[in-house]
């Protein structure tokens, strides 16, 4: 990877970033909307108000997983340039298209996929998952 490469990366880095943190936060409703009321009074208002909040949980979290794996990119890029682009584990190359996707990339294809073994498991057929 050279100089070039290494300034794209960074801007893409950067642009990733500040889109992310531009979204903001998803925010997390109350399941009283009256503060003198207790609890919800439909059932299923409360199942869905629960759940919407959870969604909203989730989203943040991986938002904040993004940006923490984001900065660690840049921060690599700073410190120590010629590992950028270099998979953590293997110590081999991360392909350019894999980069390009995630440029905040530890792992080449080969080492995420021992990493997390479900994702290397595809179905055969449309009703294998019976």
């Amino acid at each position: 990877m050279n100089d070039r490469d290494r300034v794209r990366f960074r801007e893409a880095l950067t642009q990733k970033r500040q889109d992310t943190l531009d979204a903001g936060p998803a925010k997390i409703e109350p399941n009283r909307k009256d503060t003198a009321a207790v609890g919800v009074a439909d059932e299923d208002e409360q199942a869905l108000s629960e759940m919407m909040q959870t969604l909203a949980s989730e989203r943040n979290r991986q938002q904040t997983k993004l940006v923490s794996e984001i900065d660690r990119a840049l921060r690599k890029l700073r410190e120590t340039p010629d590992d950028f682009g270099m998979c953590e584990e293997c110590e081999e190359d991360i392909a350019q298209k894999r980069l390009q996707l995630m440029p905040y990339a530890r792992l080449c294809a080969e080492c995420q996929t021992k990493l997390d073994p479900k994702r290397k498991v595809s179905r055969k057929s449309l009703t294998d998952y019976k």
